[in-house]
């Protein structure tokens, strides 16, 4: 170990106790590093926030669904239950309005650190079950100089269902 610990001092140092331009370099590495870790660290916890955001509204929406068809529910009648779901897009505009604005209730969707947008829901039927995927993009800011840069973009995806019981 007292040979490795001075096999690294000697070009960190030169002869006269000075830093080597080597010395510089490492420095600006590791802390290069570390900040790439920071970032990576904190795209991913934001994003995760936002998954656990949506996947409350995506449970609410399943409320929501089954309130505006619970009368096609009760007869059994999955084909009106299907017109009411694709209707209108203004329908599932509503539904993607109310999903954007639950989850601006429980995580901002603006920040100096990210951004959300393009919030979206598809809806498919999958058996006896609507399946709805919520989507939306994330872009995530660097402040430098004074300046907030993007970064990174990354995609949130989730699906969840709704059991129709026909």
């Amino acid at each position: 170990m007292k040979h490795f610990m001075r096999w690294l001092r000697r070009p960190l140092r030169n002869e006269r106790g000075e830093i080597t331009f080597f010395a510089c370099f490492f420095v600006v590495g590791v802390v290069m590093l570390i900040s790439f870790l920071l970032l990576y660290a904190s795209v991913r916890i934001t994003c995760i926030n936002i998954r656990n955001g949506a996947k409350m509204e995506l449970n609410n929406l399943s409320a929501t669904i089954y309130t505006d068809t619970y009368r096609s529910q009760r007869e059994t009648n999955f084909e009106e239950y299907l017109r009411t779901l694709y209707s209108s897009s203004d329908y599932t505009e509503m539904l993607e309005a109310t999903v954007a604005g639950g989850l601006a209730s429980k995580i901002p969707l603006s920040t100096d650190d990210y951004q959300v947008s393009d919030i979206s829901l598809e809806f498919n039927v999958v058996g006896d079950r609507v399946e709805y995927i919520f989507y939306c993009d994330v872009e995530f800011y660097v402040r430098m100089f004074g300046h907030n840069y993007p970064t990174i973009t990354q995609r949130v995806e989730l699906t969840g269902y709704h059991n129709t019981k026909f």
